[in-house]
């Protein structure tokens, strides 16, 4: 499988998760959860000649729910065709669940991969932990059983994601963090993240010029760019893979931006249902 394809799964995976944090840190600021449903219209922002891709398109389906009591699953599909400058065209459909507790404790992730309709690979994996601030234990079930291990300062996607709920809302523009969600195996990135400044209700041009975006209106946002890079390279300039993406307070990413150093793609939202939510009983 051309690995730049699954580059793009996990670079995909990455942005899915940073728009989910609203969401959580929503429930700890005592504001309202939005549990939802999101489509993004995925399409190639540019390519450099050495990635020989002619075009891209594609689209992801993403939809988040739970609570912090029952844990947060998150669901999304992504479907790319990818047309390359030289051989034949590749269609890439990767399918993920993602399961967290709110304590910070468990995670489970799962993905399903296809190329042309064919599978071409599964991954399944656990971890666990005393809590949510001791190291913890992991174990690949698929493609093949491995145990691992994970260091105390590691967080999950949804413990990393209210960390930056929390720095936006002090005013601070800039957090590093341990992460592992899962969807490299047993890898965790260092993810050093940039908060802009806050963005009023209605002071997006881009997501007024959207009807889609229409309930986002009434909402803050911030723009975040995210880089991801491998902790082992303690001094490393360049990131691994960037993300960029503008977050509403209820848990709606707008505007995002994949950039995977020779080629970078852009998604626009297309769809967005906003789901009941769910609350601690």
């Amino acid at each position: 499988m051309d690995h730049h394809n699954g580059g793009v799964s996990r670079v995909l995976s990455k942005v899915l998760w940073a728009g989910l944090f609203l969401s959580v840190a929503s429930s700890a600021m005592a504001a309202a959860i939005a549990p939802h449903r999101a489509i993004y219209d995925l399409e190639l922002l540019h390519a450099s000649s050495g990635a020989a891709i002619g075009s891209v398109s594609g689209r992801l389906a993403f939809e988040v729910s739970g609570s912090e009591c029952d844990g947060w699953t998150v669901n999304f599909r992504i479907v790319n065709q990818f047309d390359y400058t030289e051989g034949n065209s590749r269609l890439i459909d990767t399918r993920s669940s993602s399961w967290e507790t709110g304590d910070g404790r468990e995670m489970n992730y799962n993905q399903q991969e296809f190329v042309d309709n064919k599978p071409e690979g599964d991954k399944r994996l656990s971890v666990t932990r005393s809590d949510g601030n001791a190291a913890g234990e992991g174990v690949i079930t698929s493609p093949a059983e491995k145990k691992f291990s994970i260091a105390a300062e590691t967080v999950f996607p949804m413990r990393h994601q209210l960390r930056l709920m929390q720095a936006a809302e002090r005013g601070e523009s800039r957090d590093t963090a341990l992460v592992f969600d899962g969807s490299d195996e047993e890898k965790t990135v260092r993810a050093i993240s940039t908060i802009g400044k806050k963005v009023d209700p209605g002071a997006s041009k881009d997501d007024n010029a959207n009807p889609v975006a229409a309930p986002l209106k009434t909402l803050t946002s911030w723009p975040v760019t995210i880089g991801y890079y491998d902790p082992l390279e303690a001094n490393a300039e360049t990131p691994i893979y960037q993300i960029s993406f503008d977050m509403y307070e209820n848990g709606v990413s707008t505007g995002l931006l994949m950039d995977y150093g020779k080629f970078a793609l852009r998604g626009k939202l297309s769809n967005l249902e906003l789901l009941k939510p769910e609350t601690c009983k």
